[in-house]
């Protein structure tokens, strides 16, 4: 019975905490309320308090009482009376007679000892209670009046009050300490007119607030006057304040000595000056570097510099030089309080410090006179010292040369602070390492970003000096050390080819089909390479991966060691049967390499890796020693004219043997290769989508930092809006770090790639630049400059997303097309680039100058990546032997830009700018567009060539249809635009540049007044119109080679051509047509054209989709009868042929 009563005190205890819940919340809405109706009360006696304070604090302290009052008699004491169970049930037997006092009693009951609870009638006393009190639902019973009401308005109130904390907070808090700063003394009457500060020296450029204060407090209005000149002074209203009889004024920029005085009503005040006195300035700024001995860089001295950018453990030495002679010299680190410089003299302060963390340091000068400068912020970050990045650049892939060629390595490594060991290391066949240091023979460059070094380095191997032999193999890879961390290259293989091979396979091609003699050694050295990859990364793997990894290699060496092995005895017993002479030196090989392998599992299962590759690498050697055996007598038995039908019979079975095996073992090879594939694609797929967000988010940024510095807002709000967007940069510079430690990860685990990866990191590293750099202007407060630099992150983000998208893709025909289309972009930006310099004239501002000189930068990085690019795809069509023509087009088109110096011309440009030669600096890119718009053109027609199929061409017409479209519907929307403007420049102020060069003139009325006819081709566009118009004309012949095949489309493509004609004669003949005309005539057949070649495209992609779902080859018993049957038909065809 216990447990019945142990309910009945549950339900009565919680009753009890209804009861003590529902007056809490009405205490907390109370309490709330009387809080919201105290801070009304202030707001409206505020006229009270500026004139009768005695009368306001009585008020605020009878409200301040009266809600003291409610809290204690709604909240507070309420919540101390502590209700008994059996008080909880004397007031609902209260409430509910027909409990008739059983309630009660089994409270008190169940309250006294055991035997208390021997009486024969408890247990149903206490079920009875149960039963009742259950059906009483006592704490809707327990609950005061209107429990949900008071429920209700305490989450409002306290919402309310939540809200009004956090979101409006500065704003209240501003307001009220206004409410009392204004008014911190009782309003006591002057004897005549004060004016502050009256005679000051104040610090060049500050901004002065006078202050005047009248015994009249009726007076309604005061004027300050400022002197102008001899016996001239200039008026200024004051404006008034809540306090009577006081007004204000500020007087902004303050560059030289003032002179004035203020008069109110009557009452004029003295003539007071204001001596505006230079404050010191920092003129020079010195930063010495010494860094950690353990990284062995010596100390860098930075002029004129002030950020930090160093490792941790760096001594930074200031010395800062000050425009005047200095009274005192101060500084401080962090948030730390500021302390004295050394001064070394009157001019020259000393300080240093260690970089420990990332923060900011502040230099505050104060000169003789007591001015102090406004205090200078430098931000100090530290830079983490990354291991070297190695990228093998010759050859950079596996090669099979002859013994006497002499091979060059080549090796360019980026490393933060300096290297201290470049080493090659390579090996022949099984035999010990040899090192070969490189690091002296390198040659150093610094990167213009300044924060890191490249190393390129190469040598020759001299194969023959080696005691290279046909069969042998070496490998090789890079190590390079800093001072604390080794990196290593992937390891790359020379297998060693016999000179007569190319010559006896060319003479064999009759000779019978080939045999799959490369895959004997192929798996073998994969294996060697998985091998010393995850020795390579023991230190950084985890026991259980390096367990899992270390099995699985063992695994696959046991099925390959299987696989030779039956190879071996499958030969050695067809060769017993056939008699065939050399069987048993390849038999002997491959048996050798399977016993190697047998020696190298039980390492691998123990996970000895760097034990297993000299059994590993012995294999491989006498698998290669297999192979160049089956080559040898492929070749000797294919040039033979008398072989036997059984020598043939055995060739083909052998063939056949070695096939079925490489292909058991192949298959694991592409399971686990495609397995790779999808894992690498994945990566880069997910890089590509935190790009793209990063650039969204990115411009979004850089929107909000423009729409800032436009505005004109509250320094509390300004300083808030700075804050949420260096809050947001900071995430974003944090997501983008992690999204470069993600790429070098995957890069490392990538065999293949490396220099493409590299590219990466670098694209990261320099937008990671960019951010940091806007990230700093936003905490120095300047959000214009953080949105130029932000911009800049933004267009790089872009950049990398689009080499993400071409690498994922890796087709030539897209990255062609890609990089046409970067060509045309860079000729469009440079050519609006020089059209707007030649506006400007010769007279520039030096603002605009820099302003062209970034650009021109910009465009030449721009200019450099796309002749990367364009190398990079050069020897891509070099490696597809099915396009030499493209590949051929590609290596002439690189050797003519590598001649026309885009790059060099567009530093020339900006240098140009540099030096205000604004003509050397027109004609410099002038013709850096020229090469531009030649590489656009070339790759054009290399593009035209590789679309070979109707779609490509289709699609490959399309595209160039769309862009000429385009182009019209851009100027045709820019000459609306100026037309509904009075006074509007024609298509932009580069092009209005152009026309005013050939239309010296325009007055009102003439032709070029579209006031009366909005529709009107202005004359001053016709120059433009008529280049534009030419060159999709150019651009449209080009579309004509893809229309031979379709008879409808050449009909389509005539018609246009000859409307687009139509206009081009009318505009040589000076007749200026309607933009309507325009509209109709140009751009509505192109956009049917258009239509019908997206429709003629989609038509053909359904048809290939449709012709490749089934294939199904001819049944083996149907062959030879369909075989014999065209033999018939040819042999029937053949005398017809003949005839003439």
């Amino acid at each position: 019975m216990n447990h019945v009563y142990r309910n009945l005190e549950e339900n009565l205890t919680a009753g009890l905490r209804a009861w003590r819940r529902s007056r809490l919340q009405r205490g907390v809405s109370i309490a709330l309320l009387g809080l919201f109706g105290l801070a009304a009360l202030a707001l409206l006696t505020r006229p009270v308090f500026n004139a009768v304070p005695v009368l306001w604090w009585i008020l605020a302290i009878i409200g301040l009482a009266a809600w003291a009052t409610l809290v204690l008699q709604y909240l507070i004491l309420p919540l101390r009376r502590q209700p008994t169970l059996a008080q909880i049930a004397r007031y609902l037997e209260e409430r509910n007679p027909i409990l008739e006092d059983r309630l009660a009693t089994a409270v008190e009951l169940g309250a006294h000892t055991v035997p208390a609870r021997e009486n024969p009638l408890w247990p149903r006393l206490v079920q009875e209670a149960a039963d009742e009190a259950a059906r009483l639902h006592v704490p809707e019973q327990l609950q005061i009046r209107f429990a949900q009401w008071w429920r209700l308005l305490a989450v409002a109130a306290t919402t309310l009050a939540v809200l009004l904390l956090f979101r409006a907070a500065d704003l209240y808090q501003g307001y009220f300490a206004n409410y009392f700063e204004s008014n911190a003394q009782a309003p006591q009457a002057v004897e005549a007119l004060q004016v502050k500060p009256g005679n000051a020296r104040v610090p060049r450029g500050e901004t002065v607030e006078v202050i005047a204060e009248s015994p009249h407090l009726e007076a309604s209005e005061a004027t300050l006057y400022l002197e102008q000149g001899p016996q001239s002074w200039l008026p200024y209203a004051m404006s008034s304040t809540t306090q009577l009889g006081k007004f204000t004024h500020q007087l902004f920029d303050v560059l030289d000595t003032l002179r004035y005085y203020v008069r109110v009503s009557d009452e004029i005040s003295p003539i007071f000056t204001i001596i505006a006195v230079e404050a010191p300035e920092i003129k020079t700024l010195r930063l010495t570097y010494i860094y950690p001995q353990e990284i062995g860089r010596p100390p860098l001295t930075e002029e004129n510099g002030g950020d930090v950018y160093a490792p941790n453990g760096t001594e930074i030495q200031i010395e800062a030089i000050s425009t005047q002679p200095l009274a005192k010299a101060e500084w401080r680190l962090h948030a730390a309080d500021f302390r004295e410089m050394d001064l070394r003299n009157d001019t020259l302060a000393v300080a240093s410090f260690t970089v420990t963390k990332d923060g900011h340091y502040v230099l505050r000068f104060t000169n003789n006179d007591g001015m102090t400068n406004k205090p200078v912020e430098y931000f100090i970050h530290v830079m983490p010292d990354e291991p070297p990045q190695i990228t093998i650049t010759r050859p950079g892939r596996d090669l099979r040369p002859t013994m006497l060629e002499e091979v060059p390595v080549e090796v360019r490594v980026r490393e933060d602070y300096g290297l201290k060991q470049l080493t090659l290391i390579y090996s022949h066949n099984n035999q010990p390492a040899v090192r070969q240091d490189l690091l002296g023979q390198a040659a150093r460059t610094q990167r213009p970003s300044g924060t890191s070094s490249e190393y390129i380095a190469g040598t020759l191997l001299y194969l023959e000096d080696l005691g290279a032999r046909p069969g042998d193999f070496i490998s090789y890879y890079f190590e390079a050390h800093d001072a604390k961390q080794q990196a290593t290259s992937d390891l790359f293989f020379f297998e060693i080819r016999p000179f007569e091979e190319e010559f006896y396979r060319a003479l064999s091609q009759g000779g019978g089909g080939g045999m799959p003699s490369a895959g004997l050694s192929i798996s073998q050295k994969e294996i060697i390479t998985a091998t010393w990859k995850l020795e390579q990364r023991r230190a950084t793997t985890s026991e259980q991966e390096l367990a899992r990894g270390s099995s699985a290699l063992a695994e696959t060496q046991a099925s390959l060691q299987e696989s030779i092995s039956r190879m071996a005895e499958n030969a050695r017993m067809r060769g017993q049967f056939t008699g065939e002479s050399g069987e048993g030196s390849m038999v002997t090989y491959l048996e050798k390499a399977a016993e190697a392998m047998q020696r190298a599992v039980p390492l691998l299962q123990e996970k000895k890796l760097a034990e297993a590759l000299a059994p590993e690498r012995e294999a491989y050697h006498f698998l290669l020693q297999a192979d160049a055996e089956l080559r040898r007598r492929e070749i000797m038995q294919g040039s033979g004219s008398g072989s036997s039908f059984t020598q043939l019979q055995s060739r083909e079975e052998l063939a056949q043997l070695f096939k079925e095996e490489l292909d058991k073992i192949q298959s694991k090879y592409e399971t686990l290769q495609n397995r790779q594939q999808q894992e690498n694609a994945s990566s880069l797929n997910e890089a590509q989508q935190k790009v793209r967000e990063l650039a969204q988010r990115q411009e979004r940024l850089v929107d909000l930092n423009r729409q800032l510095s436009r505005e004109n807002a509250l320094p509390q709000e300004r300083k808030r809006q700075i804050e949420r967007l260096r809050r947001e940069q900071e995430q974003i510079n944090r997501d983008l770090q992690n999204l470069n430690r993600q790429m070098r990860q995957m890069s490392n685990a990538s065999a293949s790639g490396e220099q493409a990866g590299q590219e990466l990191r670098e694209n990261l590293e320099k937008a990671a630049e960019d951010l940091q750099r806007s990230l700093d202007n936003l905490r120095r407060d300047n959000p214009s400059t953080a949105a130029a630099d932000g911009n800049r992150a933004a267009e790089r983000l872009r950049r990398l997303q689009d080499q993400l998208q071409r690498q994922q893709s890796g087709s030539l025909r897209d990255e062609m097309k890609q990089l046409r289309e970067d060509f045309q972009q860079l000729a469009e930006q440079q050519g609006d680039l020089r059209t707007a310099l030649e506006q400007q004239g010769e007279q520039i501002a030096p603002e605009q100058r820099q302003s062209f000189q970034e650009q021109q930068r910009a465009l030449q990085e721009q200019s450099e990546q796309a002749l990367q690019n364009l190398q990079r795809l050069q020897e891509s069509a070099a490696d597809k032997s099915e396009k030499p023509a493209v590949a051929r087009d590609l290596r002439n088109l690189t050797n003519d830009l590598a001649q026309r110096r885009i790059p060099e011309r567009m530093e020339q440009a900006a240098q140009a700018l540099a030096q205000n030669e604004v003509q050397r600096a027109l004609a410099e890119q002038h013709e850096a567009r020229q090469a531009l718009l030649r590489a656009e053109k070339a790759l054009q027609q290399s593009l035209s060539q590789l679309s070979s199929n109707p779609d490509e061409q289709l699609d490959l017409a399309l595209q160039e249809a769309q862009r000429v479209r385009r182009e019209l519907e851009r100027g045709l929307a820019q000459s609306r635009e100026n037309n509904a403007q009075a006074g509007g420049s024609p298509l932009g102020q580069g092009r209005a540049s152009q026309q005013n060069q050939n239309t010296p003139s325009q007055q009102a009325g003439q032709p070029g007044d579209n006031s009366n006819s909005p529709e009107q081709l202005r004359p001053e566009d016709m120059n433009w119109w008529n280049q534009q118009l030419w060159s999709g004309a150019r651009q449209l012949e080009n579309v004509g080679q893809f229309m031979r095949n379709d008879s409808a489309l050449a009909d389509d493509y005539a018609r246009l051509m000859q409307n687009y004609r139509g206009v081009l004669r009318s505009f040589q003949g000076g007749n200026p047509q309607r933009l309507s005309e325009i509209e109709r005539t140009l751009i509505d057949p192109l956009r049917r054209f258009e239509a019908e070649l997206a429709a003629r495209l989609a038509t053909l992609q359904l048809r290939e989709r449709l012709l490749t779902i089934r294939d199904e080859r001819v049944p083996p018993q149907y062959r030879k009868m369909v075989e014999e049957y065209f033999e018939r038909l040819a042999k029937s065809k053949q005398p017809a042929t003949n005839n003439p």
